[in-house]
């Protein structure tokens, strides 16, 4: 709960002092819908890799579902992984970055779109200054984000 109201009152003070006009919200909601789907997306890989790397999978799972005979490759620990334990095993963990990234997407999107028109206003003749700016605004907004998040997970 409290995370929830901390990221509610952070949204607010960004609606309040910085995203005053509309391209800000834009920029926002997108950069929350791409981190939410880039996780969806990627989190069965990550899995699947992790496992490897962990070497969580038994000769037995692994050779059972390979037509290789026991070859440790991620198509074969995948089929092993969604026989054993269900298709929703592929997203098994994702909770952590499912909340997290989402919004750091949105506050790297935010920031880089401040920077540019920022950057864009002030200097109309310099357009690579705008992306450098942009980039510059948008790593220092999500690194307060990700920063203690990378701690914790």
């Amino acid at each position: 709960i409290f995370c929830e109201f901390a990221i509610f009152h952070f949204i607010l003070f960004l609606k309040k002092f910085i995203m005053v006009s509309s391209d800000g919200w834009i920029d926002f909601i997108a950069g929350w819908c791409s981190g939410g789907a880039a996780v969806i997306a990627c989190q069965p890989i990550d899995t699947i890799l992790t496992r490897l790397q962990a070497g969580a999978f038994s000769h037995s799972q692994v050779s059972a579902s390979s037509s290789h005979g026991s070859s440790f490759n991620p198509r074969s620990a995948a089929k092993g992984l969604v026989s054993n334990f269900g298709m929703s095993s592929l997203w098994r963990g994702s909770s952590a970055m499912i909340s997290a990234v989402p919004l750091q997407n949105a506050l790297l999107m935010s920031g880089y779109g401040i920077g540019k028109r920022w950057s864009e206003k002030n200097t109309p003749d310099k357009v690579y200054l705008g992306v450098f700016w942009g980039g510059c605004c948008g790593g220092v907004l999500q690194s307060f984000l990700m920063s203690p998040v990378s701690i914790v997970i």
